[in-house]
């Protein structure tokens, strides 16, 4: 219950919807309370020796804290940090947690979901707090929910099947691949492992088949929230496992797509099917070569698209550049070079972190392209334009990515001086406060990209591994700890 006083909580599961619109932390009521907020002492008690009298001014009443049990906590806690900070910081949530919102918000239960929000939840509360008991019933609610998930989906009914049975069982799969995400440890890792061997991907494959067969025998209604960031997932794992793309899964339209995001879906998908045709490409064959010139010519219209899509955006979403001066040692390590740029509201910075990271792997994908495709130049390629202008918008796109990382992360305060133009205002290091997990959704997917493209700068990858790292620490999720190792992902 948010607050004894003045706050009433709805007893909403997992979360109240009066306390996630007020942005409080929902604090469970009912079994999860051990004892009432207050206790009543008898004087006749203290006179008696029954108990001794407690120190201080007397009072009828002594407050307590309700004592929590652990699965409640972990909820609690994982409600508050990770899905309800403050509205401006949490506007543009990854897709996981803006389907577990979504559930939320609908008001519908089931206990598989339950549990896999209480298994994740455990996990969290376990890394970052060190809580060994939390990590045991942690992985006791992951096993029951392995068992539960699979009798239901055994279980499911083809001809009745519905959207609310689809949405409980993709949003538990998804947890469940979350939940292996988080518990994963980089000292875990085989010596010669691959970022392949990371991650567990029977999860995306289950995903897959259940939105295909919604696909199959419900598109004619209209996709939910959790159907939609399922996709939007799926399209990344596709990416980082070097696979195309389904063809019903193309068209961005049929689950809830629409305007600027539908213009970049369509970009994206294309991105991810060169990417996965790319991977099975092999050098010093005719064919191959042929194949890998037609792509680059793709390669290279996406990038144009790209740059299309971005000249759309209203005026208002334009960044400025500010030069930060000296800086204490914990402002600097988040920030790759003198210049840092601002936004005026999250989402628009993450919707520029998604363009320039696209464009970094676009040009990425143009030069292996190019290389596969006219064999003749590999000797002398830094020398042909194409390769130079490639390497040059990689540069750049990384450049601007690396300076939007710092306000994302709130790492900087701009000086509301009126008499100041925007892009001259001085910036100061942000100390009021430490790095939230909420805070860190926008950028993950980025660092993700950026620090696994091998054609990026060195030391632009070194900082973005790191950077990826760090917030793994931050979060508790420990496959991007793994980023700064020579495990992780290769673009």
């Amino acid at each position: 219950m948010a607050d004894y006083s003045s706050f009433q909580c709805d007893e909403a599961k997992p979360t109240c919807m009066r306390c996630i619109k007020s942005r409080r932390m929902c604090m469970p009521t009912g079994a999860a309370v051990k004892r009432p907020p207050f206790t009543i002492h008898v004087e006749n008690q203290y006179v008696s020796g029954e108990i001794k009298r407690p120190r201080g001014p007397r009072s009828s009443l002594t407050m307590h804290r309700p004592r929590m049990d652990l699965q409640a906590r972990a909820l609690a806690y994982y409600m508050h940090e990770y899905l309800h900070g403050p509205m401006e910081a949490s506007d543009t949530p990854e897709d996981l947690s803006k389907s577990i919102l979504a559930w939320t918000a609908s008001g519908r239960t089931c206990s598989m979901v339950d549990l896999a929000l209480a298994a994740i939840a455990l996990a969290v509360f376990s890394r970052l707090h060190h809580h060994q008991p939390a990590a045991v019933e942690a992985s006791s609610a992951y096993f029951s929910l392995l068992q539960l998930t699979q009798d239901r989906i055994a279980q499911m009914e083809i001809p009745a099947i519905d959207e609310h049975e689809v949405d409980a069982c993709l949003l538990a799969v998804s947890v469940m691949g979350r939940y292996e995400s988080i518990t994963l440890r980089p000292a875990g890792c085989k010596p010669k492992g691959a970022f392949g061997s990371l991650q567990n991907w029977s999860h995306s494959d289950g995903a897959m088949a259940l939105l295909g067969l919604w696909n199959e025998r419900l598109s004619h209604s209209s996709a939910t929230t959790v159907m939609k960031q399922t996709r939007r997932g799926l399209i990344k794992s596709s990416l980082l496992r070097n696979k195309t793309l389904p063809e019903w899964i193309l068209d961005g339209s049929r689950f809830g797509e629409s305007g600027q995001e539908l213009n970049y879906d369509h970009i994206a998908v294309q991105a991810v099917d060169i990417h996965g045709v790319l991977a099975g490409l092999q050098p010093n064959r005719i064919s191959h070569a042929r194949k890998a010139g037609k792509l680059y010519t793709k390669a290279t219209r996406l990038d144009y698209m790209l740059q299309e899509w971005s000249s759309q955006f209203p005026a208002a979403w334009s960044y400025q550049q500010h030069a930060v001066g000296q800086c204490d040692s914990s402002a600097s390590t988040y920030t790759y070079s003198p210049i840092v740029y601002s936004y005026n509201t999250s989402g628009q910075a993450a919707i520029w972190c998604q363009y320039f990271t696209t464009r970094m792997l676009v040009n990425s994908m143009r030069l292996r392209l190019l290389e596969l495709s006219e064999p003749h130049l590999v000797a002398g390629i830094a020398q042909e334009p194409r390769w130079q202008e490639c390497i040059a918008n990689l540069e750049a796109m990384a450049d601007s990515l690396a300076s939007t990382i710092p306000y994302c992360l709130d790492r900087f305060k701009v000086s509301n001086d009126t008499n100041t133009k925007a892009s001259q205002a001085p910036v100061s290091p942000n100390k009021s406060g430490e790095i939230k997990p909420y805070m860190v959704h926008r950028v993950i997917w980025p660092l993700t990209i950026a620090s696994s493209i091998v054609q990026t700068n060195p030391r632009q990858q070194r900082w973005f591994k790191s950077q990826l790292a760090r917030i793994g620490r931050i979060t508790g999720i420990g496959v991007l700890e793994c980023a700064e190792t020579s495990h992780w992902a290769a673009l």
